[in-house]
């Protein structure tokens, strides 16, 4: 499932740049990195999810489950924003 695609891809606030996460394994690595930086709970909720999906039906709702974050956390750049 790691090639699994986001569609359509979120758009993280990162610096220098926004950070666009288009698989499964991409979204993974970006929740991993936030959970080192300090951020816990929920994200390690996310992460065991984003983790554990064996099926497209499980990938797209741990997907959803991070838009909802990242969205909770003013982390995700609305459609239309830079890239």
């Amino acid at each position: 499932m790691d090639d699994f695609p986001i569609a359509p891809p979120i758009v993280v606030k990162d610096t220098p740049k926004p950070r666009r996460l288009v698989t499964l394994k991409e979204a993974r690595a970006y929740v991993d990195e936030a959970m080192r930086l300090g951020h816990r709970e929920p994200w390690r909720e996310t992460w065991h999810r984003l983790k554990s999906a064996k099926s497209e039906e499980e990938a797209i709702e741990a997907i959803g489950d991070l838009r909802e974050l990242l969205a909770d956390e003013d982390l995700l750049v609305p459609p239309g924003g830079p890239l």
